[in-house]
């Protein structure tokens, strides 16, 4: 991790190099702290012809209490909120560290709110994240060169030994840091290349976590022998194509009381294709440059119980990862095969690159079979139909449990995590029914809906659970710009989102 935080209760106390100010477009010209800051930096703000607009930046190199003022224009104070701070301190750092600028000092103000909790937590993960490099494979002369915020003074005030409201902001930022952690871990394993991550790399990395949770967290892992006698011939299909042998891995939270008091059980579902190559059904070369990031619902699992390894939760929850690779040889699986799933329902698979929703088949039926839980999350790089839908930054949401529905879009609206409900239009599962068959794994049709039928494919694997399905084709991974505290490459979204949900589902 990087950076290290400290929370001071004076105004102005000077002691970083650079000082970062928000200022907002229908308030600043009367800002008071502004003018307390000199007429060199209201001059200079005029000199660029600064509005307060939400994104502007400018920076003032000054010889008073610090090196360099940093303006921030935030746009409208109404539309202002702690998600928008966090994003754009998140640019603002980026700056700072383009500039080789290593210490800052960000200010408290009323617009934040009173939850201080919050405020310590997203100002942490805004460092955190702005501050994230993938650099495994970079030289060191060009690791050296790579430059990261050292310090990051938090002016909260006014600030007491006996204002708990302190204490809350230093254990948001205690959990900010453990939410970093997770979401770093999601990060770089979506970002290592598919070389170095295989099935066995997700084992290694569950046993890892159950062994640094000190018995919070048990793993299980069944082989290709022990998930053919369960019957899971859909999962196996997807991975018989590949020199890497599947694992089926299995981790279990249990609440520091024991079984949980609230009697949840949750399972977490990640979609853990390791490389997708589309099996016969070959992808176009420039589509598969990325699909060393389609276990980005595994890795998002991994993130989430690597927090809940230091983190308690009311609830039992379990995650799985039906881990495998996609790819072509002699071995692969043929469009025109049938498999059957772990629940009995045969399956034609027209097309060996709609093989996400194989394994998810095999993992929901499981669940549903061997964990019976009370609510299902599954988290998968589904389809490129869902971008089409939605664009690369929001995440589909499909369910069949309207207040499961409400509770996950409030914690991914909380969390500044893009998604957006979609519909499981029966209508459209018509198009799975097969002449051979119980269901075929795709829909067929340039317009058929391709996100909604994969939905309502998963759909006829989920028993009694109330269940929510996230199509993370889009927001998993970024192959554009940095943009608040979202970097290239793996995102690590949903693990917000989902620590948000434990926790509402805690309240209840």
């Amino acid at each position: 991790m990087f950076g290290k935080i400290t929370v001071v209760d004076k105004k102005f106390p000077g002691n970083g190099e650079t000082f970062i100010y928000v200022a907002f477009e229908d308030t600043f010209k009367k800002d008071n702290d502004l003018k307390l800051l000199g007429k060199k930096i209201n001059n200079k703000l005029l000199q660029h012809e600064f509005s307060g607009k939400e994104g502007e930046l400018v920076s003032i190199d000054v010889d008073t209490l610090y090196k360099t003022v940093i303006v921030v224009g935030a746009g409208k104070e109404k539309e202002f909120n702690l998600i928008k701070w966090r994003d754009l301190l998140a640019d603002t750092f980026r700056y700072c560290r383009a500039n080789k600028l290593a210490n800052v000092t960000v200010t408290y103000f009323d617009l934040l709110g009173k939850d201080s909790f919050a405020i310590g937590q997203n100002l942490t993960v805004s460092l955190y994240l702005a501050n994230y490099d993938f650099d495994f494979y970079k030289s060191e002369e060009a690791k050296k060169k790579l430059k990261r915020i050292d310090s990051l003074n938090f002016q909260f005030f006014p600030l007491r030994s006996s204002d708990s409201s302190g204490q809350a902001v230093s254990r948001g930022i205690e959990y900010g840091k453990l939410l970093a952690e997770g979401i770093y871990l999601t990060r770089d394993l979506v970002n290592q290349p598919a070389a170095y991550v295989h099935p066995d790399t997700l084992e290694e990395q569950a046993l890892q976590i159950a062994k640094e949770s000190k018995g919070k967290i048990t793993v299980e892992v069944l082989d290709e022998n022990q998930c053919r006698k369960l019957g899971m011939e859909a999962y196996l299909g997807v991975a018989q194509g590949s020199e890497q042998p599947p694992k089926f891995i299995i981790l279990h939270y249990e609440s520091s009381k024991g079984r949980s008091p609230s009697g949840r059980k949750i399972c977490l579902i990640g979609k853990s294709v390791t490389f997708d190559s589309g099996g016969l059904s070959l992808k176009p070369s420039e589509h598969m440059e990325t699909m060393k990031m389609d276990m980005a619902g595994g890795a998002t699992v991994l993130g989430i119980f690597k927090i809940l390894s230091r983190h308690n939760v009311d609830a039992d929850v379990y995650g799985i990862l039906p881990a495998c690779e996609n790819m072509p040889s002699g071995h692969a699986m043929k469009p025109g095969d049938i498999v059957t799933a772990l629940n009995g329902k045969s399956i034609e698979v027209l097309n060996t690159d709609a093989e996400g929703r194989l394994t998810l088949a095999d993992a929901l039926s499981y669940a549903e079979k061997y964990l019976q839980p009370d609510m299902m999350i599954d988290l998968a790089t589904l389809t490129g139909a869902c971008i089409v839908a939605l664009g690369k930054n929001i995440a589909g949401m499909f369910g069949n449990d309207q207040k499961m529905l409400d509770s996950l879009e409030k914690a991914a609206n909380t969390e500044g995590e893009e998604l957006w409900p979609m519909p499981l239009h029966k209508y459209y599962a018509k198009s799975l029914k097969s002449p051979v068959a119980d269901l075929k794994n795709t829909g067929g049709g340039k317009y058929s809906g391709g996100a909604i039928t994969a939905a309502l494919f998963l759909s006829d694997f989920v028993d009694k659970a109330k269940w929510i399905h996230l199509d993370i084709a889009g927001p998993a991974f970024n192959d554009n710009d940095s943009y608040g505290v979202i970097n290239h490459g793996g995102t690590g979204w949903g693990v917000l989102t989902l620590l948000n949900f434990f926790h509402q589902v805690n309240k209840k």
